[in-house]
């Protein structure tokens, strides 16, 4: 087996951190996606609620049920 270049192993090492970003970035927004889409199937999304969150106004306050953890 013949070796590998440094400059190959250190081309491919620069492609490849940038490829990782690539991916983190595709699952984070495949998530992201797949999320609404079963919400809507399952009936539990709130578009409004969506809608506020989106443009930036959502209530991040808690439901009165809800006890934050210590």
């Amino acid at each position: 087996v013949p070796a590998v270049p440094v400059a190959g192993m250190a081309l491919i090492l620069g492609v490849d951190r940038f490829m990782s970003e690539c991916r983190a970035l595709t699952n984070f927004v495949g998530n992201a996606v797949a999320t609404l889409v079963v919400a809507r199937w399952e009936g539990e999304l709130d578009e409004a609620k969506l809608a506020r969150a989106l443009a930036g106004t959502a209530d991040d306050s808690l439901p009165a049920d809800v006890v934050p953890a210590e």
